[in-house]
This record gives C-alpha cells, structure tokens and sequence, in this order.
C-alpha cells in the first residue's frame, strides 16, 4: 500500500495519539477526572487525526465512520481542556462531568436522526424530506462553526480556571499556560479556516493548514503530554510525602480513626458521589491532610480505599440469603458503586475473584 510523505506523518502521529491516550486512560492517578479528561482531549486528537486520513488519502478515502458522523467528538476537545485545567483545582470538587459533553452528546443524536432518514429514503422504505441530502448539508453548515464557537468558550473558562489554581508548583503552572497558550493560537487558526471561505474564493485548501498544526500539535503533546504528566505526578507525590513527614503522629492517628468512623458508622462509602474533598469536610481535616494519611499512612489512594469497604458491603450483601432476589449490579450499587466497569476491577483487586465468581462459591458453600 502506497502512501504520501504527509500521510504517512498524520498517520503515525494519529496512532501515537491513540496509543497514548489508552495508555493515560489506565494508568493510575488521584484525580480521575484529571487523567481522563486528558485522556479523552488526545483521542478525540487522534480520531481527528484519522479523519484527516479519509479527505487526504486516497488509501483511505471513504471510510463509512468517518462520513457517518462528521462533527461530533471535535465537540468534546474544549469541555476537556477545561475540566483538565479546573481539576487542578484541589478546593473544587468535580460533579457529573459528563454533563460538560452534552454538545458531544446533541450532536450525535441529530446525526443518527440523520442518517437514519437518509437510509430509509434510500431504501424507499419511507420518504420524509424531499432530499435527505439538504439536510445533511445544513448539519455541516450549523455545526461546524458551533463547534469553534463550544471550544473557544471552553477555552475561554479554562483560562478563568488557570487563574483560581492554588497549585503553587511552578512547573505545573508552566504547563498548564503552555498548554492554554497553545490552544489559544489553535482557536485562531480554526476560526480563520471556518471563516475563510465566507472572505476568500478557496475549497478544501483551507483545511491544509490547521491540519498540519493538529499533526504537529498530536507530535508535541505525545512527547510534553507524557513527560510532563509524570513529572506532575512524581512531584506530586513527593509534596505529599513531604507535608506527612511534618505531621503530628496524634494528627494522623486521629485522622485514621475518624477515617474508621465515617466508614464502619456513618457508611459514608454508601454515597456515589462521596470525594475526597467532602469526606474530608465530614472528619474535619483539610483535603490535603486526608490525602496525605491515605496515600503515605495507609498506602491507599481514595478511590481504593472508599471501594474496598464497598467490596465487603457487597460480599455481605451477597452471603445473607434476603437477598438472592438481587442482582449483582443492583448489589454493587446499593453499596455506592455507580459503575459496572470499576465495580468489576474493584471487586477482583480486593477478593481475586470476580463478582460471580465468589457468588457462586458461596452458593456451593451454603449448600
């Protein structure tokens, strides 16, 4: 298969995007929404990157995904960028942040209303619009420049965010202004490529340009994205070993018994919602403090910590007979899992085995 210089470029930086992206999704963290966000912001880089493929190579020229929904993720590249910088923001908690994608969200239902009319009237199953195709076209026309219009105000409250930071680190702060900075002149150039053809007499052309600063964006952001997110962790890490090192003993003692309370008495483990920073408001100890005794004290992340006592409510829940009308999953979140995937992982980190598993070895023991 034969393939230009420049499409050889976009494609290895698009599966270099990919790679990276999988690899910072599961790689651990605190700050979930940290990793993920980032995470999701480099692969909506790379599908934009193998986008770019379908219109510039003819090896790859038509790909049925890529015309089926055209300006759908794109609209999740500024929610990203901005729940990344806003959740360096150690006094804000982040709730629903899947409430920030609803464009991403719109979008795709309109496009499949779309299609799904454009398919039927092919067929002649059943004619709806006169031509399904003005339709499409007025869908391109509308939700292209409306994608500009989400990122550049994403952006905009990004840099809001950067500004409210109490991260008193001067690298990460570096970062994070680099990175806005970058995306700042980005908006410029999508801006301009979107208006241009309202201004100049110009066809496809007009793509080349922002197009090759995406692939020189997805080449930057796989070498500083990876590079830097460790060195943000790794000094992360070390400022909270740091602030253990100068606690009081009867602090941190206090703190692992109120710790026990609001976990065996109060079950705040119960709570879907439950973060670090409102469980450290109910013991009455700083975020930083909590985090601090949980990372360097009890050599547990938050997320491990709230989901082991999680585990046990469920393996009870499971061995007491009242409840074999249950479901698994209705099991996981009554005990305050609201997700089956991590419920899953959590359960086979803490007992080795999985849900059913264990539910059917009880079974036999019971019996």
């Amino acid at each position: 298969m034969k393939m230009d210089v420049f499409s050889l470029i976009v494609l290895l930086g698009a599966l270099q995007a990919l790679f990276f992206s999988i690899y910072l999704y599961f790689s651990p963290s605190e700050n979930k929404i940290q990793k993920r966000s980032l995470a999701f912001f480099i692969f909506i880089l790379s599908y934009n990157g193998f986008e770019t493929l379908n219109w510039s190579a003819p090896n790859f020229r038509y790909q049925a995904i890529f015309d089926l929904f055209p300006f759908v993720l794109i609209y999740g590249l500024g929610p990203s960028i901005y729940l990344y910088i806003r959740s360096f923001r150690t006094a804000v908690t982040i709730r629903k942040a899947w409430r920030y994608y609803v464009f991403v969200f719109v979008a795709f239902v309109v496009r499949f209303v779309l299609v799904v009319i454009w398919i039927l009237q092919v067929n002649g199953k059943r004619k709806i619009v006169n031509d399904p195709g003005v339709l499409m076209y007025w869908y391109g026309t509308i939700a292209e420049p409306l994608s500009v219009i989400v990122f550049t105000v994403f952006w905009l409250l990004a840099i809001r965010e950067y500004r409210q930071i109490e991260e008193e680190d001067k690298f990460t702060r570096r970062w994070l202004k680099t990175l806005l900075a970058v995306w700042g002149v980005f908006a410029l150039l999508w801006v301009g490529t979107v208006a241009s053809p309202y201004i100049f007499s110009i066809g496809d052309e007009m793509y080349y340009v922002i197009e090759v600063a995406l692939v020189i964006f997805i080449y930057w952001i796989g070498y500083a994205g990876y590079y830097r997110t460790r060195i943000i962790y790794i000094t992360q890490q070390k400022k909270t070993q740091s602030y253990f090192d100068n606690l009081p003993p009867g602090e941190v003692n206090g703190s692992i018994d109120a710790l026990q309370q609001a976990m065996e008495k109060d079950r705040l483990y119960l709570d879907p919602e439950l973060t670090i920073n409102s469980l450290a408001a109910h013991i009455g100890v700083p975020p930083k403090t909590l985090s601090a005794v949980l990372n360097q004290g009890l050599q547990k992340g938050f997320s491990e910590y709230v989901n082991a006592w999680r585990v046990e409510a469920v393996k009870q829940m499971i061995l007491d007979p009242g409840n074999r009308h249950m479901t698994i999953t209705g099991i996981a979140y009554d005990c305050g899992f609201n997700s089956q995937p991590t419920f899953q992982r959590a359960f086979k980190a803490v007992t080795g085995q999985t849900p059913r598993d264990f539910m059917q070895n009880s079974s036999q023991i019971r019996n």
